[in-house]
């Protein structure tokens, strides 16, 4: 039996024309349409395939999650809370808070009711464009826009008696009223917050709401290191569940599911020598990397999103100074005070991220020493300042700073991967059971550049898809049969699992500190390659020389890591492996657009000057420090 998973496109009218309220979006016709195929091909099967549901002592009969932040804890609600599904969410960190949605600053996509606001779902899909550089899925932003409000609602502001989701204390205008703010590239106010600690307090309600529901088993200091799979009997390719580590003790693990694998660990930025996202295993691109080893496809990954404004202090590492400064008023100056953000773009300071990285990348090249970009915000009350964002506050007073006084050094800084592995708009991969929600995925909703504020809801909204999916009889109900049928017929998942769980984790005292040493400077070692050639501003040759670097480091990682295997050891192999995936994008993609800036020489970047239409208004072009912006 054939199972086809859909990829859809909005072919309706401009995001800037509003959808009538009475017709259906046409990207859910389209859907529907795919779903009453599905339908077709379930009834030309027998009952048994429309079975939901195993006895409660196979332990099988689960879903896997892999991530506990955002987009993993909301798949694992509504298939557990919804559906009634098992489900056992892993994370590599001591506890589920432990990733990287927690570090979120600046808030989440809402929907701002007042009238005032003008904000509405076409004008959200209109900026999320805007800011894609014009790349983005037009299913999957309408998707975001006409879902976002009522998944935030459901997830995030439950305030009903049982309380089985999370009831997020968002900050609150006099009146009662949700606090929206503004943020770069966004028409409207709609961003709703908790001082500056967004992603924390989002983080720390919605895992608590996955740690008291009884159906959900949540896994502490697990690395999944790959993907159990096999075939059906018409030869698709399947998951039937993870291998797994514990980064403590070294025992392995297989876990089998009858439901399906989320890959939801978060991005691949933990891997540029600057980046905003926190140390430690989370960042450095796991589910990218199961991924690619599992031969499962991969879109968009060139498309890395670079913060412009991360504090740089010297022998310290990029700390994230929120899109919401800039969206307060923050003014981008050189050290000697002038503002220079309308050289580059005329919205200045709130043009789309990727643009301001690239204006602020070009002036810090202006000096030989020091830094040359400075975000000032000391025009503000010095009151609402520290209130409006206390964890900046404080971080900034820790090291002798003081936003109300002080100009802040910054740099661009990776912050986000708009690719990733490549799903549809339900989160369904090109490998049955296989699915992927969040920064790890790759929906096509944003593009070649992600719009402020964008990825917590995205998290909720296609985290919360996946959950709906498998817990549907037409769709989950299918992937389920399959699934069983598979791990009852197949001997693959036991030779796959007796072949690791015969492998030793930890070797000798002496042999595995000289293995974690390697790691360790391997990482360093690819980091500071990725910057270099791999960073704001790219070029053909930079792109080859680090492609040629990244694959001897590659292939030193997997020895160590077959040699001792660690979490330093999946780290680095993980690290490598998702580095070379970004590199042969970028390089394979010679057309400069969003977060991918390449400058191409010689008689490459004649062919390609040459074939730019003056008259086509979707090609815009500048001159900013020397090289060609195409948008």
């Amino acid at each position: 039996m054939t199972v086809s998973y859909f990829y859809h496109t909005y072919s309706g009218p401009s995001p800037s024309i509003p959808p009538k309220p009475a017709n259906i979006p046409p990207w859910k016709r389209e859907r529907r349409g795919a779903q009453s195929a599905l339908r077709k091909v379930i009834k030309r099967t027998s009952n048994r395939w429309l079975s939901t549901h195993l006895s409660s002592d196979d332990p099988n009969d689960r879903l896997i999650v892999v991530g506990s932040g955002v987009a993993g804890c909301s798949a694992a609600l509504i298939a557990a809370e919804k559906y009634k599904i098992p489900v056992t969410l892993l994370c590599a960190g001591s506890h589920p808070t432990d990733c990287n949605s927690y570090w979120a600053q600046g808030g989440i996509i809402y929907r701002n009711y007042d009238p005032v606001a003008n904000d509405s779902a076409a004008s959200l899909v209109a900026d999320v464009q805007r800011a894609g550089a014009g790349l983005c899925d037009d299913g999957a932003v309408w998707k975001l826009a006409l879902e976002g409000p009522d998944r935030v609602r459901q997830l995030l502001l439950d305030d009903s008696k049982e309380g089985k989701y999370a009831n997020v204390p968002f900050d609150r205008t006099p009146s009662g009223a949700l606090s929206c703010c503004l943020e770069a590239s966004h028409a409207a106010p709609r961003i709703i917050h908790y001082a500056d600690q967004s992603g924390k307090v989002i983080t720390e309600h919605i895992t608590a709401a996955a740690l008291n529901h009884p159906l959900i088993s949540v896994v502490t200091d697990t690395i999944v290191t790959d993907l159990i799979t096999g075939e059906t009997d018409d030869k698709q390719r399947i998951c039937l569940g993870t291998h797994t580590i514990h980064k403590n003790t070294g025992q392995r693990q297989s876990l089998l599911s009858t439901r399906g694998t989320v890959l939801a660990t978060g991005g691949l930025c933990g891997i540029y020598e600057h980046s905003t996202n926190p140390a430690g295993f989370n960042a450095l691109g796991s589910s990218t990397a199961i991924a690619a080893r599992a031969g499962v496809h991969t879109s968009d990954l060139e498309y890395v999103q670079f913060h412009p404004t991360a504090l740089q202090i010297p022998n310290e590492s990029c700390f994230l100074l929120t899109e919401a400064l800039r969206g307060e008023g923050a003014i981008l100056r050189d050290r000697n005070g002038r503002a220079f953000a309308k050289d580059f773009h005329p919205d200045g300071e709130l043009a789309p991220r990727d643009i301001v990285a690239r204006g602020v990348f070009n002036e810090n090249q202006k000096v030989d020493e020091g830094n040359n970009v400075f975000l000032d915000v000391t025009h503000r009350d010095a009151k609402w300042l520290k209130g409006r964002f206390p964890s900046i506050d404080a971080h900034l007073m820790q090291r002798g700073m003081d936003m109300t006084k002080d100009n802040l050094p910054i740099t661009p800084a990776a912050h986000y991967t708009c690719g990733g592995v490549t799903t549809d708009l339900e989160g369904c991969t090109d490998m049955i059971g296989l699915f992927s929600a969040g920064e790890a995925a790759r929906t096509g909703l944003h593009g070649g550049n992600r719009l402020a504020s964008t990825s917590l809801l995205e998290g909720l909204v296609y985290g919360g898809a996946i959950g709906d999916y498998v817990g549907r009889q037409e769709q989950g109900g299918l992937v389920h049969q399959l699934l069983r049928d598979t791990l009852n017929t197949s001997h693959t998942a036991v030779e796959q699992i007796n072949e690791w769980k015969g492998k030793s984790s930890f070797t000798n005292a002496t042999a595995s500190k000289t293995s974690k040493q390697g790691a360790t400077e391997l990482l360093q070692k690819l980091k500071s390659i990725m910057w270099d050639h791999v960073g704001v501003v790219r070029t053909p040759i930079g792109l080859t020389h680090a492609a040629n670097q990244i694959a001897e480091i590659k292939e030193e990682a997997c020895d160590l890591f077959e040699k001792n295997t660690s979490s330093e050891t999946i780290g680095i192999r993980d690290a490598a492996f998702a580095g070379e995936a970004v590199t042969l994008a970028a390089l394979a993609n010679r057309v400069s657009a969003g977060a991918h800036c390449v400058v191409l020489e010689g008689p490459e970047a004649d062919k390609v000057e040459a074939g730019v239409d003056s008259n086509d208004d979707s090609a815009e072009e500048s001159e900013i420090g020397g090289f060609l912006r195409l948008r």
